[in-house]
């Protein structure tokens, strides 16, 4: 069952869900969203189940979550990872959310074990850089039709992730809406993977 909690973080409030223990796995939710999705799809739990801590934070301005002085979401999740004592862990996010975790992985690079990037948005604008994470192992997830990020943005990420990994699910931009249970199949594999 995931557990709802809400954090000063400079004096504004931050809200996240997590369910279980182990390594955590940060996940971002799209712009249409929060970070509740996550608990509706089940993929807080099959995450958990897969032995890891899931981590499902409303970004700046999105749920509960109040938009705080920072510049980017990268510098948020900065402060959000050592708020909570975090070292490292896999990031995830869909759509503005997959964006905004490539963005935090190619800044802090050293933080990332693994990425789960699901129809991310405007990834071009990363493309000169992609080579300072091409070793992390990626999870790419496309709906097959997807119409707000086209498979051109996932063919240019497997081009410089040398690590990563394709899967194709329902046809949707949110895709885990329409294919949840083998949404969270592939997360959960990948995770088994990387443990």
């Amino acid at each position: 069952m995931s557990k709802e909690v809400n954090l000063d973080i400079d004096g504004y409030n931050v809200r996240y869900f997590e369910e279980g223990t182990g390594k955590p796995v940060i996940i971002l939710h799209g712009a249409s969203f929060s970070a509740e999705v996550w608990v509706k799809t089940g993929t807080m739990e099959a995450i958990a189940k897969s032995g890891w801590k899931s981590i499902s934070v409303d970004m700046p301005g999105f749920g509960k979550t109040e938009r705080n002085g920072y510049d980017t979401v990268a510098s948020f999740l900065d402060r959000f990872f050592k708020k909570l004592d975090i070292e490292k862990a896999v990031i995830a996010g869909a759509s503005l959310g997959g964006r905004e975790a490539l963005a935090f992985s190619i800044k802090y690079p050293q933080r990332v074990i693994g990425l789960i990037l699901i129809g991310a948005a405007s990834v071009w604008m990363y493309e000169d850089m992609l080579k300072i994470i091409k070793e992390v192992p990626a999870l790419l997830i496309w709906g097959s039709e997807d119409n707000i990020s086209p498979k051109e943005n996932y063919k240019m990420l497997m081009k410089y992730l040398s690590n990563s990994r394709l899967a194709i699910i329902g046809k949707i931009h949110p895709c885990y809406l329409e294919e949840p249970v083998k949404f969270n199949r592939a997360i959960s594999d990948f995770l088994k993977s990387i443990s």
